[in-house]
């Protein structure tokens, strides 16, 4: 079977010493002749993520006769067996910190034999490591890289975005797990971000409310909901954004929930990002 190819796109194998770790690298590029260096956003859980970002950026540029402004992307995976294994090694790329899982979640811990607290590592790879390699490839417009995810890699976004903003001008963080740590990314005010910066936040309706409304059934005890506070940690980082002076669109979207928000949610974000 012949595999599928991506019009304008880039990939290869990435070994880290820094994490011992290896990662699946894919880069698109805009379908059109660019002048000048473009926009780079970065998509963590790159295999889930990155064709529906391409394509719904692509699709709008076409429809909208350029409205919406070209953007490089890159999508970043660790190379794992297994879709457990891989799950179980986002527990130490993507949290800020060490932490074991509390109370409705105590029977998670298992998940985290890989460990946790490991993602100023994995932002150095990402910044030192992979963004050069991006670069020899497509000409970057520094003022203008973004970093991108969702859950737990939503919760590495805005930590990336909050420690680094000389890197991540931008943020697109899809239902960002910010209950990690006891909330402790929600502790502080950001710092002042400079002028150009954007950030979108966004959240389902159904991660919260409800238990019968969740599909499948993740987050639906009602014990797990209440300490995860999607809906509610989304709007309150997104107003912690607006108030650094971020340029921020906050968004709980009707009728979605934590495993169907994302498609949505990168629409939305591409827009307000790059429109």
């Amino acid at each position: 079977m012949e595999e599928l190819r991506v019009t304008n796109s880039d990939h290869w194998v990435h070994d880290s010493a820094t994490v011992g770790a290896r990662y699946r690298i894919s880069l698109t590029t805009p379908l059109f002749p660019t002048e000048g260096p473009v926009p780079l956003l970065v998509i963590l859980d790159g295999d889930t993520m990155l064709l529906t970002a391409t394509e719904v950026a692509r699709t709008i540029s076409i429809s909208t006769l350029g409205a919406l402004g070209p953007v490089a992307m890159v999508g970043i995976m660790r190379d794992t067996e297994s879709w457990p294994e891989y799950f179980s090694t986002r527990f130490r790329d993507f949290t800020p910190t060490e932490w074991t899982l509390p109370g409705p979640f105590a029977r998670d811990n298992d998940l985290l034999r890989h460990g946790t607290g490991g993602a100023d590592a994995f932002l150095t790879v990402v910044v030192d490591e992979i963004t050069p390699q991006v670069r020899e490839r497509v000409e970057i417009d520094l003022d203008r890289i973004g970093v991108c995810g969702w859950s737990l890699s939503g919760l590495f976004a805005v930590h990336a975005w909050t420690v680094r903003p000389d890197v991540f001008t931008d943020l697109v963080a899809i239902s960002p797990s910010l209950w990690w740590g006891d909330e402790c990314l929600l502790a502080a005010p950001l710092a002042p971000r400079p002028a150009g910066h954007h950030a979108a936040i966004t959240a389902g309706e159904h991660e919260e409310g409800d238990p019968a409304l969740v599909w499948p059934q993740r987050f639906a005890n009602v014990e797990q909901r209440e300490l995860a506070a999607m809906v509610r940690n989304a709007e309150r980082f997104g107003g912690m954004a607006a108030a650094s002076g971020a340029d921020t669109h906050t968004v709980v979207f009707a009728g979605e929930h934590h495993t169907t928000v994302a498609p949505a949610s990168l629409s939305r974000a591409l827009v307000h990002l790059y429109g």
